[in-house]
């Protein structure tokens, strides 16, 4: 499936706005972890988990060059380079950061993890934490897509009433 969102990204990449691209990775995040989160535990593999592997690599797979597509038409020619390499930056410090979260969220809400129910209700817990972040990229992203359909919009209206 990663092959197949890599050759798909590549392609859209040249037919839409790397900000529809970024919403799109943040939705496959966030429909991927609620999948998880809200999977039975003696349901089959198939079902949920499985679904979830199809989904969550269209998130890792759009949002990296997307990101780095805004951030570069972001700056001047001359500092692409540079944006480039903040985006790499900022994922790794991302995931680290985020990781580092999750595990104190599942630390603080299994009960100290003594039954097996404990254990499972910390897990949930971070993932409805990942659940919460993929949405909270989904707004943002969004945002920064109306934002750039209003500022397109302005100077074209600007020129109409010119006209």
């Amino acid at each position: 499936m990663g092959i197949i969102a890599c050759v798909v990204t590549g392609w859209l990449m040249g037919r839409m706005r790397p900000g529809l691209i970024m919403v799109l990775s943040m939705s496959a995040f966030t429909l991927g972890n609620v999948f998880i989160a809200i999977a039975p535990v003696h349901q089959t593999y198939c079902a949920l988990t499985f679904v979830c592997l199809l989904i969550i690599p269209w998130g890792m797979d759009m949002s990296f060059p997307a990101a780095t597509l805004m951030l570069s038409n972001a700056v001047e020619r001359k500092h692409q380079g540079v944006a480039a390499s903040l985006v790499t930056t900022v994922v790794n410090y991302s995931i680290s950061l985020s990781l580092g979260l999750a595990g104190t969220v599942e630390v603080h809400v299994n009960n100290g993890g003594h039954t097996p129910d404990d254990v499972l209700k910390g897990y949930r817990g971070a993932i409805y934490f990942a659940v919460g972040l993929g949405g909270l990229g989904m707004f943002f992203s969004a945002i920064y897509v109306i934002k750039g359909y209003r500022a397109e919009r302005q100077p074209a209206k600007a020129k109409h009433e010119e006209a």
